[in-house]
Formats: structure tokens, sequence, C-alpha cells
């Protein structure tokens, strides 16, 4: 056998090693992403074109597109749409800026940084179920300890989750306290990120800290700010705790986010169908969103 035959079977052999322990890694990965995902949304978007209850699902009858009709046609669902929507733009506009002020300054050699961190990121690995509970406790109109502050210092009582004006604020206001600290570490590793040696030539160049900030930081941090938009774009579109917890959807729809109204048409109207068909083009918005928030603050450099 001549040497390049050799070395030949050997190259096979590693290769078919390889792919034999990929297989046995991947494996299980695949098959629980394939049973809890991907079958899943196939379900889903097959169960779109019927119409049956939970109760009796063996009893179907295929509609064909008569479910999407049903929700552009829908005035309450429309309105669930619109809902999700301003709340994630709430969310985006509040906590990107926010969030960057905060890395920076945790960034930077200020006194209890560790205190502030631990006390930013907290929330975020807190089920969001016990911050739904806590807040409803707190914005209570009666006994919060909000309203309680409030009337303290002169300020009066305020319906934060009962005025259809605002409770929508109310639950920006909450998710901007649960996610800050998630925008805000991977902020600060963008920060950590950015070479010294690009401020350092900024400030030899005279340039004052605002305008290093603004011509320097701010730019390098583009990947990082289409990252933290897309999240938390996604993440506030996919709010349900807040909505079933602390309002039930009101008042008069105010907070009826798409989910907990996909959530109530399946298992409260009984009709599974007709929330496929909205949970089908809520995934399509999503991906649109992102596909487009990818696409307009993409950046052309790197570093």
């Amino acid at each position: 056998m001549t040497r390049g035959a050799v070395i030949h079977r050997r190259r096979w052999r590693t290769t078919t090693t390889d792919v034999v322990a990929a297989v046995v890694f991947l494996l299980p990965f695949m098959v629980i992403l394939v049973l809890f995902h991907y079958w899943p949304m196939w379900k889903m978007l097959v169960d779109s074109f019927y119409d049956f209850q939970l109760l009796n699902p063996a009893k179907r009858l295929f509609v064909g597109v008569e479910n999407y009709t049903d929700v552009f046609s829908d005035p309450h669902t429309l309105q669930s749409f619109k809902v999700s929507l301003t709340f994630a733009v709430g969310v985006v506009v509040t906590v990107v800026p926010l969030s960057f002020l905060l890395a920076v300054y945790l960034n930077g050699r200020m006194p209890a940084r560790g205190l502030v961190r631990t006390i930013v990121f907290l929330p975020v690995v807190t089920s969001v179920v016990v911050i739904a509970t806590m807040w409803t406790f707190l914005l209570n109109p009666s006994n919060g300890l909000v309203n309680s502050a409030l009337v303290a210092v002169g300020l009066g009582r305020h319906p934060f989750l009962t005025d259809v004006r605002e409770a929508l604020p109310a639950m920006v206001g909450v998710m901007l306290w649960q996610q800050l600290g998630f925008a805000t570490i991977l902020y600060l590793a963008g920060l950590q990120g950015i070479p010294a040696e690009l401020d350092d030539a900024a400030l030899a160049d005279g340039a004052s800290p605002l305008q290093r900030m603004w011509f320097v930081t701010i730019p390098l941090l583009a990947r990082t700010t289409v990252f933290i938009v897309v999240v938390m774009t996604v993440f506030a579109l996919q709010a349900f705790a807040p909505a079933l917890i602390m309002t039930s959807g009101g008042p008069q729809g105010t907070t009826d986010f798409i989910v907990y109204n996909i959530y109530q048409t399946a298992f409260s109207l009984q009709q599974p169908g007709l929330a496929s068909a909205m949970s089908v083009l809520m995934l399509a918005i999503v991906l649109v969103i992102s596909l487009v928030q990818l696409r307009l603050l993409r950046t052309r450099w790197s570093y």
C-alpha cells in the first residue's frame, strides 16, 4: 500500500470519527428541538386552517384561510396587535438609552459599581410571574407602596393599572425595570471590548468626552445596539404574564397584548384554530420586524 493511500485512509477514519462524535453530541439536542419547537410550530400552522374545539379535537372542520380573514376583520384582535407593537416601541426607546448610560457608569471608576450591578441584574433572573405579582401590589391604587410614597410627598394617588392612559406606560415601566439589567450587561461587555487605543487617539486629537462618546463609542457599539433592539422587541412582543396577572388585559383593552389575546381565544373562547392563525401572524410579524431592524441598524465596520 502506498503512503498516499495510507494517509487517505487515516483521513477517512478521522473524518468518520468526527462525524460520529458530532452526531452523538448533537442528536439529543436535535431531537428535543424537533419535538418541542419545530413540531409544535408545524402543528400550529396546520391547526390554523381548521375550526375545532380543545374539548373535542377529533371533530375538525377545514376552513382554509377563514381564520386569517377573521383575524383581520376583528377589531379586538387588531387592537391587540396595536397594543403589543406600541408596548414594544415603548420598551425599546426606554431600555436602550438608559441601559447604555448605566453601562457607561458601571464601566467607569465609580463607587459602588458592584452593588449597582447586583441590584440592576437581579430582576433579570427573577421569575416574571413573581415580578408581575410584586408590581401589582406596589402599584395598588389604595394601599400600594408607590401610591403611598406619592401621597407622602403630596402628589396624590394614581390609578396606574386601572386608567386607560396610565396602564400601558406602567407596563412599560415594569418591563424596563426587569430587562434594564440584561441590556446593561450586554452594553458593558461591548464597552469593555472596545480597544483603548481608539479612545486614546481621539483624546490626543483634542476630542471632548462627549465627542469621544458620540463619534467613537456609540458607532463601535452598533452591533451591540442591534442585538439589544432585536432582543428587546421580541421580549416585548411575547409579553404575557403582566397582562394576565396585573390587568387581565384591561382597562378597556389597553393592555390586551396579542399573546394574552391568543391565550384567551384558545382556552376561554375554545377557538384554537383562530388562536393558531393569530400565532402564525404574530410569528411572521416578529420575523419581519427583526429582519427590518437588522437591515436598518446594521454596521459597515468592525474592530
